[in-house]
């Protein structure tokens, strides 16, 4: 009896090893995935910003779509690199990606960014914030773009400097007689492509993706997804609005005033994270980014204002905020501001 008890107890802890062994490989071959999908949203982004950088024929399907809220519509490599070289034709773009957000699932994945842009034709300047989702597919050992949404937000200064560009919003936002949106959160950002996706194991890049996505939702009118940012208990503070409590307060109160807004685009990224040590809550400070001023005289960061939040993991793997305050007020990275968890100052 126990020589049998011995070889159960030796079977079971060699299941549990082989266990383990499988998920170690999963894992890494999960991040192997979201490092290639992350390298090709930059070589994306290249390809659009420089005239001396192009995406492969490889980095696309054959038959890969291009919907463009200033380009119109594209179908396949040649196309596709066309409408993007046509924009620096007199001469390359400046842009900074950030909220960049990756998920996936199997052989499929879809990531979103947004980009702050620059064109320069001294003393002509043109500003323009831009986001882009994706949709890819694992084909013949790769990952390849399978449909690409990119639109512009907001621009300002001479827009003459982009004259074929159309639909283009300033900071009214979008006008009555534009084209219909190129990009429809419900429809095409990676939430709604892949629902399931796991976050990362990464603890970093799990929070900086569950701001990207209630950045995402606010940013697009998309409720439905900002419901899934929030735990049933959300409190805090929500300047300018005031102090809330509640998912239904919190939702309600955030969709009437997001309607008084022409738009909203939340550059920023996660400055400090500390774990609370109970494994299901973890501090954070998001630095919102300013497009205008995003680095001081010396070259350091700088963030016009910060989110204190903390973040709940649910019983699905998922992260959702359960406390968050807006504060405004400049900051280096160098300065960044200390915890203040729970202390409400809306």
């Amino acid at each position: 009896m126990s020589n049998q008890q011995d070889q159960q107890d030796q079977q079971d802890q060699q299941d549990q090893q082989d266990q383990q062994d499988q998920q170690d490989q999963q894992d890494q071959q999960d991040q192997q995935d979201r490092q290639a999908v992350k390298q090709l949203a930059h070589r994306f982004l290249a390809a659009w910003m420089s005239r001396d950088v192009g995406l492969d024929a490889v980095d696309l399907t054959p038959a890969c779509q291009f919907h463009s809220s200033h380009h119109g519509a594209a179908t396949g490599y040649q196309e596709i690199q066309e409408c993007l070289a046509e924009d620096t034709q007199a001469s390359d773009m400046i842009g900074q990606m950030s909220n960049l957000y990756v998920a996936v699932e199997g052989n499929r994945a879809a990531f979103s960014f947004y980009i702050y842009g620059l064109v320069e034709q001294n003393p002509r300047a043109f500003m323009f914030g831009s986001a882009v989702v994706a949709t890819l597919s694992f084909q013949e050992s790769r990952w390849r773009l399978e449909e690409i949404r990119l639109v512009v937000n907001w621009s300002k200064g001479d827009s003459s400097l982009m004259s074929h560009w159309q639909n283009v919003p300033t900071q009214y936002g979008w006008q009555m007689g534009f084209a219909a949106p190129a990009l429809v959160s419900e429809l095409h950002s990676p939430w709604a492509k892949l629902p399931n996706a796991q976050p990362p194991e990464n603890l970093h890049e799990a929070i900086s993706e569950l701001y990207y996505r209630y950045a995402f939702s606010v940013d697009q009118n998309d409720m439905g997804l900002l419901d899934r940012s929030y735990t049933d208990d959300i409190s805090g503070g929500f300047a300018p609005v005031g102090n809330l409590s509640g998912k239904d307060q919190v939702i309600g109160t955030l969709k009437n005033f997001r309607h008084l807004a022409a738009f909203w685009q939340h550059f920023a990224e996660v400055v400090r994270l500390e774990e609370e040590g109970d494994g299901r809550h973890v501090k954070v400070i998001i630095g919102r980014i300013i497009p205008e001023r995003p680095v001081d005289e010396y070259g350091n960061k700088l963030y016009g204002a910060h989110y204190q939040l903390r973040a709940r993991k649910m019983s699905n793997g998922q992260w959702k905020f359960c406390w968050t305050d807006y504060r405004t007020g400049w900051f280096a990275e160098h300065s960044v501001p200390a915890f203040d968890i729970g202390n409400a100052t809306a």
